[in-house]
């Protein structure tokens, strides 16, 4: 083993050198912009770079006597409830107090709102007596239901 002092690295017949070539510099270039890209998508894909929180509202119908508004939280990529019981004529409203952003889509096409932020809402009126399952259309095991009687 033969041990080099960093100093002499350079001199003619040591086999190394640490001079910045055009080849060195392209290579850091590149390397830098690679990372700084994924980087930028990590960030994309865990929700930053968002312009802020939006709310989204969507109503459908008309309430006839003064419905009451049941409400759904969005945490945990869960709804909780998972099953809200209303009457006729009743709106729910969705709030997502997750990190993710999560939507509202009835199995059944009967209404389905846009992606949105922590902080954000949703609101349905449900003007039509029935069982509406509903999923979160980014996160398929968060599911939810609302029995209007």
């Amino acid at each position: 083993m033969r041990f080099v002092n960093a100093a002499d690295l350079d001199k003619p017949g040591m086999g190394i050198s640490l001079k910045p070539t055009p080849a060195r510099r392209a290579a850091v270039v590149v390397a830098a912009t690679v990372l700084i890209f994924a980087f930028g998508l990590l960030a994309a894909a865990c929700g930053g770079g968002s312009s802020g929180t939006t709310a989204t509202t969507a109503e459908t119908g008309t309430t006839t006597g003064g419905g009451t508004t049941a409400q759904v939280i969005m945490k945990n990529r869960a709804y909780d409830p998972a099953t809200v019981t209303i009457k006729v004529g009743d709106t729910v409203t969705w709030v997502n107090q997750d990190a993710p952003q999560h939507d509202v889509v009835a199995d059944n096409g009967e209404f389905k709102s846009k992606l949105f932020d922590k902080g954000g809402a949703f609101s349905f009126t449900f003007t039509k007596a029935g069982t509406y399952p509903y999923h979160c259309s980014i996160h398929p095991g968060m599911t939810g239901t609302v029995i209007a009687q």
